[in-house]
């Protein structure tokens, strides 16, 4: 899949899921402010840009590094750019505290989201953490973006924020696996470290059926200890999609020649069902 597309999917599934963070907040009563929900738009997209250039930049980096080339610029344009976000990000950060929009709750999420993008850009660099770069990332996007709309609306948690949000990044993890799994050779062959490649696509086809599993396991249990059954069933319906997901990495695993566009387009197809499922089920009511 081209980068540039990869980049505008990942833009697209933040909104998703920041709306995601405000149908909760719409159902559990709060009024939505418009004018926090903008600023809080901005925010999160000034720190994704910034993370983006800023994984750019040290990526060339520790490619010239590994190649044996002489380091590039400092301030090459990736880096500028990547500057240039965390300023506006800054600034935003700054009105946020001017308009007294900032609790523990939202300081907390902020921090952790930050930390988060500084982990994935490899700009921090914390061994055992390192090498989970697709979870931590994955805990950004799908965990601290929705709590992120949530907790700006309402200044609080609520106990919804994680029986929605863990289901939602397990099957995250699903989809960087089943795309992982069709670029598998070529990474191996440059050495690219991918979540993939550090376990072994054996082991990584197994985590793949168990997380998918193990999300649904998820859904259902929420809908044991207190989330509405108008609200928990309609993610279920998407359990197909998983079930289908399952049986074709099992194929996969016994030699059947891959449809890698499916299995890639099903692994996506799963993540957005879940979220949109939940998100429309939330705003509606």
């Amino acid at each position: 899949m081209n980068q540039r597309w990869i980049t505008v999917a990942f833009f697209v599934e933040g909104f998703f899921l920041y709306f995601l963070g405000l149908g909760i907040a719409k159902y559990l009563g709060a009024t939505i402010l418009w004018e926090r929900v903008w600023i809080g738009i901005f925010w999160m997209v000034c720190l994704q840009f910034g993370g983006i250039f800023l994984l750019r930049s040290t990526s060339k980096a520790l490619t010239s590094e590994n190649n044996g080339r002489p380091p590039e610029s400092p301030f090459s344009s990736d880096f500028i750019l990547a500057i240039a976000a965390f300023a506006s990000l800054a600034s935003l950060t700054v009105l946020m505290i001017a308009s007294r929009l900032f609790t523990l709750e939202v300081l907390l999420v902020t921090l952790l989201a930050v930390l988060a993008t500084f982990v994935t850009a490899r700009t921090i660099r914390i061994a055992d953490i390192d090498r989970f770069r697709e979870v931590v990332l994955s805990l950004g996007m799908a965990v601290l973006v929705p709590w992120f709309a949530f907790v700006l609306q309402t200044g609080e948690f609520h106990r919804f924020l994680p029986i929605v949000t863990l289901p939602v990044l397990a099957l995250r993890m699903t989809m960087i696996l089943s795309y992982q799994l069709s670029t598998y050779a070529h990474d191996l062959n440059t050495k690219n470290p991918t979540l993939m490649v550090r376990i072994g696509w054996q082991n990584g086809m197994t985590l793949h059926n168990l997380l998918i599993l193990f999300a649904f396991v998820l859904i259902a249990f929420g809908n044991v200890v207190g989330m509405p059954l108008s609200i928990g069933l309609p993610p279920m319906a998407a359990f197909v999609v998983g079930s289908w997901q399952i049986w074709t990495m099992r194929r996969i695993a016994q030699g059947v020649k891959p449809n890698w566009r499916g299995l890639v387009w099903g692994g996506a197809a799963l993540y957005g069902m879940v979220i949109y499922l939940y998100a429309y089920s939330f705003w509606i009511r």
